[in-house]
């Protein structure tokens, strides 16, 4: 698996370059030294266990997954701790983008898990897994765009936007926990970077659907992995998005930490979900610098193609 975050493809499948190529004449110029090294790189992340030992079953239950799934990354709460180091929110689910998620469930039930309605549940570990679909390529979706009739497919489309841009993304991360002085379990497999989990977690903080406590946790963790990283390395990681999905993602944002932040702030406080915390709006509404950040790449759109998933 690569440790390089960005590989450019020409026809024949070979790396042609490490810069996106020049925009066609009379196109908005990307931003100077684009772009930038990437920050993670294959890395190794340690997470010090909880008392209940929920992020050691989940990383053991992530070890256990049967090594011919279709391509897949970590993505939700327990990637959200991988990226803050540290298991601030811990849950007995986790989620993966997959880009075939039948496939990969049919796998993993012949394996023994059990089948649910999102994905499987891992015997004996009291764990479960969804699996989110990241079938579609970016570039195929990029074409869809002007054929979306109504809210409804527009949400459609920047779920699956989002998740395949997180796995496109995803860098291969070694994941320790770690109690004492001893590793109790690891496991190493593509994790999402942390600017595609805040278009995720912006995404579904909005979604009308969304319970209270659940919408709650997503703006709070979106606003953690901003203050943790800062706005530039947020931007830097949704850099080469689409421009049509980065569009619906600072409308969320925006919606989210500068016009409606009073009630994200009063959603925080009416919270019961443990490891979320109560948020002033004048601290939530910091987010806000992202949206300046991101600015330079709403005007220009960067080839797809060669996103590297991390394989090869």
């Amino acid at each position: 698996m690569s440790g390089e975050r960005w590989r450019l493809l020409d026809a024949t499948g070979e790396t042609t370059a490490a810069r996106p190529v020049a925009p066609a004449a009379g196109a908005a110029a990307p931003p100077q030294h684009w772009p930038p090294a990437s920050r993670y790189g294959t890395s190794t992340v340690a997470i010090a266990a909880d008392a209940a030992g929920v992020v050691r079953r989940s990383v053991e239950s992530l070890a256990e997954l049967p090594e011919a799934l279709p391509s897949h990354a970590l993505v939700g709460g327990l990637a959200v701790m991988v990226r803050l180091y540290e298991a601030h929110r811990v849950t007995t689910d986790f989620d993966e983008v997959s880009e075939a998620p039948a496939d990969a469930v049919a796998a993993l039930v012949a394996a023994g898990a059990r089948r649910t309605s999102n994905g499987v549940e891992m015997p004996g570990r009291g764990v479960r897994l969804d699996l989110l679909d990241a079938e579609t390529p970016l570039r195929q979706l990029s074409s869809m765009v002007r054929a979306l009739d109504g809210p409804e497919e527009e949400r459609a489309w920047q779920l699956a936007a989002t998740c395949r841009y997180a796995l496109d993304s995803a860098v291969a991360t070694d994941i320790l926990v770690v109690e004492r002085e001893s590793v109790v379990a690891r496991v190493g497999l593509p994790v999402a970077l942390a600017g595609a989990l805040v278009a995720l977690k912006a995404h579904a903080a909005v979604a009308p659907d969304r319970q209270p406590d659940k919408a709650a946790a997503d703006v709070y963790d979106a606003w953690r992995l901003v203050r943790a990283w800062g706005p530039s390395v947020i931007a830097e990681d949704l850099s080469r998005a689409p421009v049509p999905m980065l569009l619906r993602t600072v409308a969320q944002l925006r919606h989210l930490y500068v016009d409606d932040v009073d009630r994200t702030a009063h959603r925080l406080r009416r919270a019961s979900v443990p490891g979320v915390a109560a948020v002033g709006a004048d601290e939530l509404a910091s987010a806000s610098a992202l949206l300046d950040a991101l600015e330079p790449f709403l005007v220009w759109d960067p080839p797809t193609a060669g996103l590297d998933p991390g394989g090869g």
